[in-house]
C-alpha cells in the first residue's frame, strides 16, 4: 500500500474512533446529568427509570439505538441490573416503504436486546397545519401513549446539532418569538397537544453531535439504516434549508452550528427571564373566581405597559396549553383590554378557547355555543343511592355530592333521606325559575342571584336539579333553601357543581 494511502486510511480510522468516543461520551453525560440524579429518591430495587428510544430507522436514531445498547451492556458488565430498553417505532403509513421500515426497526431492536413497540397512526394529508405538522403531532401523541403504556420514565430522541441549527433558522424564517428560536433543550416534555399527557421526560443526548459525526459512527460500527426519499424533497422548507442553505452557510461560517446553538441558549435564557416576570405579574393580578378557574383582575393590569401586558398574555396562553397568538391578534387583545371601560364585557376567541372579560375579571374558558347549548338537552334522571358524582356531559360538568362531617354548622346541606325520597332530575333552564338562599329567605329569579353574585353570562348555561316540582340545587348558587335541613336528622350531604376540565 502506498504511503499516502496508508496515511489516509489511518486518518479515516482515527476519525471513526473519535466519532464513536464522541457519541458514547455525549450519551453517557446526558444520562448521568439528567437521569442518574433521579435515582437517589427511587428505591434501589427499581434500578434506573425505564428507558425508551424513538426509532424511525434512519441514520440518527439507529446510531442512538446502537450507542444506548453499548451503554446498557457496559452497565450490566459492571454488575447493574438494567431492564431492557424499549424501542418505539411510529408507522405513519405515508410511504410505500413504511412496512419495510417497521420490519427493519423491529429486527435491529431485537438484535440488541431491546423490547419493541410499533404504533400505527393516521395522518391527514389535507391537515390545516400541513402534512409535516400533522405527522409530527401524531408521532408525539403515539410516543406518549407508548411511554404511558410501558411505564417509560425517559424517552431518548436522536435530534442532533444539525437539527438544532435548522430548527433555529426555520423558526426565525417563520417569525417565531423567543420560545421558537430557543429551539430544543436537552431535557424537556413531550409536546403532546391532546389526550393524556406523557409521564415520560424527553431527552435529546446528541444535541451537540453533528450529523457528520453520526455518519462516521455508523460507518465505524457497520450500522445499517433506512433512507426516507421525502428527506430530499425541497418542497418542505426544512429539507430546502438542509440541502441548499446550510452548505452555503458552512462554506463561509464553518462554526455556524455552534453559533446558532449559542444563540438558541441565549434566547432560552431570555425567555426564562420573561416567564419569571410574567409569573410575577400573574400573581399580582390573580383573583379567586366563582367558577374555581384562574382569572386576573383587569384593573390591576393597568399598571403594566404594552410590552409587559403582551408578555403576560403570551405566558398565560402557553400556561393554558394554547397556541401562541399571532402578533396582530395579540396587539388587538392588548388594545381592547387596556381601552375597555370598567363595566365592559369582552370575548376574545383563540382556537378552542375564549379570553373573556366580565366585571373586571379576565378568564379563559372553553368555546361554548351558548345560543344552542340547552336546546334539545333531554332531562336526566338519577335515583340517588350514595353516588359521589353525577356526570352530565350535555352541560359539560358534574354534580358532586360530598358528605358533611359531624359538627359542621353550615346550613348548605341536604339530608340523605331527602335525596333518596324522590328521583333527582337535571333539566335545562326554561326561564322564570326562582331560588332562595335560606329556608326562611325570599325566592328570587336565577337571573337576580347570578347578577348579585357576579356569575358571568357564559357560566349560567347549567342544568337545574329538581325533585318533582321543587328545585333542589342550582349550579354556582347551591342547594335551594326549601331543600336544606336545619336539624341533624341523619347523614347530610353537600352538593356542588364541577365544570369539565
Amino acid at each position: 500500500m502506498p504511503h499516502h494511502d496508508a496515511s489516509a486510511a489511518a486518518c479515516a480510522s482515527a476519525r471513526s474512533d473519535a466519532a464513536v468516543v464522541h457519541v458514547d461520551v455525549a450519551l453517557r453525560l446526558a444520562l448521568a446529568t439528567h437521569v442518574t440524579p433521579h435515582l437517589a429518591s427511587a428505591p434501589a430495587a427499581h434500578g434506573i427509570p425505564p428507558l425508551a428510544v424513538a426509532l424511525s430507522g434512519g441514520l440518527d436514531s439507529m446510531v442512538l439505538l446502537d450507542a444506548l445498547a453499548h451503554w446498557v451492556q457496559a452497565r450490566r458488565d459492571a454488575g447493574e441490573a438494567i431492564a431492557p430498553p424499549l424501542a418505539i417505532h411510529v408507522h405513519h403509513g405515508l410511504s410505500t416503504h413504511a412496512d419495510a421500515w417497521l420490519a427493519a426497526c423491529e429486527r435491529e431492536a431485537h438484535l440488541r436486546g431491546f423490547a419493541f413497540d410499533a404504533q400505527r397512526v393516521s395522518v391527514r394529508r389535507d391537515a390545516r397545519q400541513g402534512i409535516e405538522g400533522a405527522a409530527r403531532a401524531a408521532r408525539y401523541q403515539a410516543l406518549a401513549a407508548s411511554c404511558n403504556a410501558h411505564g417509560v420514565g425517559w424517552l431518548l430522541s436522536a435530534h442532533h446539532a444539525n437539527d438544532q441549527a435548522e430548527t433555529v433558522l426555520l423558526q426565525m424564517l417563520r417569525g417565531a418569538g423567543l420560545p421558537g428560536v430557543a429551539a430544543m433543550a436537552v431535557e424537556g416534555v413531550l409536546p403532546v397537544a391532546a389526550g393524556e399527557p406523557s409521564r415520560a421526560r424527553l431527552l435529546r443526548p446528541l444535541l451537540d453531535v453533528s450529523r457528520e459525526t453520526l455518519q462516521a459512527y455508523a460507518k465505524a460500527r457497520s450500522l445499517s439504516w433506512v433512507e426516507d426519499p421525502s428527506n430530499d424533497d425541497r418542497h418542505y422548507l426544512r429539507n430546502a434549508l438542509r440541502h441548499d442553505v446550510m452548505p452555503a452557510i458552512a462554506a463561509h461560517v464553518p462554526a455556524y452550528r455552534e453559533t446558532l446553538a449559542r444563540f438558541a441558549r441565549h434566547a432560552a435564557q431570555a425567555q426564562s427571564l420573561l416567564d419569571q416576570l410574567a409569573q410575577a405579574d400573574f400573581d399580582m393580578a390573580r383573583l379567586t373566581p366563582v367558577s374555581g378557574d384562574e382569572c386576573l383582575q383587569r384593573s390591576r393590569l393597568q399598571v403594566l405597559d404594552v410590552p409587559r401586558l403582551a408578555n403576560l398574555l403570551r405566558y398565560w396562553a402557553a400556561r393554558r396549553g394554547l397556541a401562541m397568538p399571532q402578533e396582530a391578534r395579540l396587539d388587538e387583545w392588548v388594545r381592547q383590554i387596556r381601552d375597555a371601560h370598567d363595566d365592559a364585557s369582552l370575548e376574545l376567541p383563540h382556537g378552542d378557547a375564549v379570553l373573556r372579560l366580565y366585571r373586571d375579571a379576565l378568564q379563559w374558558t372553553a368555546v361554548y355555543d351558548t345560543a344552542h347549548q340547552d336546546d334539545g338537552a333531554a332531562d336526566v334522571v338519577l335515583r340517588w343511592s350514595g353516588e359521589r358524582e353525577w356526570h352530565l356531559p350535555q352541560w359539560r360538568g358534574s354534580v358532586v355530592f360530598e358528605p358533611v362531617t359531624v359538627g359542621e354548622t353550615s346550613e348548605a346541606f341536604i339530608d340523605e333521606c331527602v335525596l333518596r325520597a324522590r328521583p333527582l332530575v337535571a333539566r335545562a333552564r326554561a326561564g322564570g325559575e326562582r331560588w332562595r338562599e335560606h329556608a326562611q329567605g325570599h325566592s328570587r329569579s336565577l337571573k337576580h342571584w347570578y347578577q348579585s353574585r357576579g356569575v358571568a353570562a357564559w357560566l349560567r348555561h347549567v342544568p337545574i336539579v329538581w325533585q318533582g316540582s321543587d328545585i333542589v340545587f342550582v349550579p354556582r348558587l347551591g342547594i335551594d333553601g326549601a331543600a336544606q335541613t336545619g336539624e341533624n336528622s341523619g347523614a347530610r350531604w353537600r352538593m356542588m357543581w364541577r365544570d369539565e376540565a
